[in-house]
C-alpha cells in the first residue's frame, strides 16, 4: 500500500482524545474531544468513549473531504498495559479499564482495521519513523509530563518485553530509601514533581519570578510557566529543574549503559516548553554517569514531533503493521 494512503492516528488520554489524519508522515487534519471516562461505570464507561472516538474519527475524515471507507486504517495509542497482539487494554488505571478489547470494539464501530499499542510506544514509533530518531535503527524515547514514560526501538522494531511493559523508565527506582512518593524517577523528575517542589519552596519564603508570572495563583503553574521562568533565568526554577534533570540523566545513562543505544529522544510537554536548556541539563548528568566513556557520543535530542508524536506514531504504526 503506498505511503500516501490516508491513516488516522488516535492519541487516547485520560482527559482528551486527539485524532489526526496522516498522509505520508504529516498530519493534514486534526480534531479533539474530551475523553469523559467514567470510573464509576462498568470498565470506566469504555463503550461511550469508543463512541466518541468513532465520531471524532468520522469528523476528522469529513473535514479532509473523505469518508471513513476512504481511510486505510486506524492506529490508536492508549495509556496503561496493552496486549498489542490481541488489541486489548489489559489495565489502564487513569481510564478505569481492565481487559477491554479496544481494537475490536472500535473496528466493529467504524468497520476499519485498528492497530492498538501503548501511548508512549506509539510516540516512540513516531519519533523513529518521522521525528528525531529517524537516522537510527535503535532508540529510547523519554516523554516528560504529568508522569514520565519511555518507549524502546530495537533494530527497527518496537520492543515490548515478555510482559509488554518495556520502557517504563519513569518507574525505575532512583532513591530506594526515600519515603513513598519520593523513590522513583517519575516521583523526582516529572513535571508534576517539579511544580510541587517549586510551589512548596515559594510557600516557605523562597522568591521566584513564578509568583509574578502566575499573578500569585500558584495553581496555574504548568510547563509553559516553567519555560518562561527558565527564559528569565529564575534561580529557584533552575535549581529545581537541574535536580530533576540530574535524576533523569542518571537513569538514561543506566539505560544506555545496559543497552548501548545510539540515540535518546527527550519529549513531552515539559521538554517542548523549556527546550534545549532542559536537554542540556539531562545530557550533563548523562555524560557524567554513562559507561563506557565512548557512549557519551550517544545522541540526546529533543523531540521534533512534539504533541503530534502520538498521533503520527499511531497512524504510521497502523500502516507499517498492515504492510508487514
Amino acid at each position: 500500500m503506498p505511503d500516501d494512503q490516508p491513516y488516522l492516528g488516535i492519541d487516547l488520554g485520560g482527559t482528551n482524545i486527539q485524532c489526526g489524519l496522516v498522509q505520508g508522515k504529516k498530519v493534514t487534519h486534526r480534531g479533539s474531544v474530551k475523553t469523559k471516562a467514567d470510573k464509576n461505570a462498568g470498565n470506566g464507561g469504555a463503550d461511550p468513549v469508543v463512541d466518541r472516538i468513532a465520531k471524532l474519527a468520522e469528523d476528522v475524515a469529513t473535514d479532509a473531504g473523505l469518508k471513513l471507507k476512504d481511510i486505510a486504517g486506524i492506529g490508536i495509542g492508549a495509556p496503561g498495559v496493552i496486549d498489542f497482539n490481541k488489541g486489548v487494554v489489559t489495565i489502564a488505571v487513569n481510564l478505569g479499564w481492565a481487559d477491554y478489547p479496544l481494537a475490536k470494539a472500535l473496528s466493529k464501530k467504524i468497520d476499519l482495521p485498528v492497530t492498538l499499542d501503548n501511548d508512549v510506544n506509539v510516540g516512540a514509533w513516531g519519533e523513529y519513523r518521522a521525528g528525531a530518531a529517524q537516522k537510527f535503527d535503535s532508540s529510547l524515547s523519554v516523554f516528560i509530563g504529568t508522569g514520565i514514560g519511555g518507549g524502546l526501538i530495537f533494530d527497527g522494531q518496537l520492543f515490548h518485553g515478555h510482559h509488554m511493559t518495556a520502557g517504563e523508565i519513569g518507574h525505575t527506582v532512583h532513591n530506594p530509601n526515600g519515603i513513598t512518593g519520593r523513590r522513583t524517577t517519575e516521583n523526582l523528575s516529572s513535571r508534576t514533581n517539579i511544580v510541587q517542589h517549586i510551589v512548596q519552596l515559594i510557600h516557605t519564603g523562597h522568591p521566584s519570578v513564578i509568583t509574578e508570572l502566575t499573578k500569585g495563583d500558584l495553581s496555574k503553574v504548568r510547563s509553559k510557566v516553567l519555560g518562561r521562568a527558565v527564559e528569565a533565568k529564575d534561580p529557584l526554577t533552575l535549581q529545581v529543574l537541574e535536580h530533576a534533570a540530574n535524576v533523569l540523566g542518571i537513569q538514561i545513562a543506566n539505560a544506555v549503559t545496559m543497552l548501548s543505544l545510539p540515540c535518546v529522544v527527550i519529549g513531552g510537554g515539559l521538554t517542548e516548553a523549556v527546550g534545549q536548556p532542559l536537554v542540556d541539563m539531562i545530557r550533563k548528568a548523562f555524560e557524567k554517569h554513562v559507561f563506557p566513556d565512548g557512549l557519551r557520543k550517544t545522541k540526546l535530542v529533543p523531540s521534533v514531533l512534539h504533541d503530534d508524536a502520538g498521533v503520527v506514531g499511531a497512524a504510521l504504526l497502523a500502516r507499517d503493521r498492515q504492510n508487514g
